[in-house]
């Protein structure tokens, strides 16, 4: 595993290292993909942040904080707050507390259950992905979590100092 970068891969100009072409790439699709499932989702005056709290949700049963839903998202926790308030204004989710838990949690309404399982069929990211066959999704699966883990630890996201157990 290569762990420097050497003097000729710094001169190197952006328009011809691979790595740069590859983000490029991966940043261009991404953002087709993300625009088609906006319109999609627009359809039923749904965003993808407000789908993703709901999967979260729906996959939660005791329901999770704002902090739990920041760290998911990867959206500042204000952001999150911001977000969850509007999805309450619109009977999507309830914030509630626990007897003994000073905690707000966020849990999923029956309205947002209804909408996420029934009317947000999310059809442009199976059109997108059917693309692949199942070996070339699983490898695609396999890249994406190798790299997505990567940027992770260096963003620090998973770093625990080592007398917190």
């Amino acid at each position: 595993m290569k762990t420097y970068i050497s003097i000729e891969e710094l001169r190197m100009h952006k328009t011809d290292d691979p790595q740069i072409a590859l983000y490029g790439l991966l940043d261009s699709t991404r953002d087709l993909i993300f625009k088609a499932v906006d319109m999609e989702l627009a359809q039923y005056q749904m965003s993808a942040p407000q789908v993703k709290v709901l999967d979260m949700l729906a996959r939660s049963s005791d329901g999770l904080t704002l902090s739990q839903l920041s760290e998911g998202t990867v959206k500042e926790l204000n952001s999150v707050s911001a977000l969850v308030t509007r999805m309450a204004k619109k009977g999507l989710v309830k914030k509630t507390r626990k007897p003994g838990d000073g905690k707000i949690y966020v849990v999923i309404a029956e309205a947002g259950k209804e909408v996420f399982e029934n009317t947000v069929t999310e059809r442009s990211i199976h059109l997108v992905f059917e693309t692949l066959n199942n070996a070339e999704e699983k490898q695609l699966r396999s890249l994406l979590s190798k790299l997505h883990q990567k940027a992770r630890t260096l963003l620090g996201l998973d770093y625990k100092p080592p007398f917190l157990d």
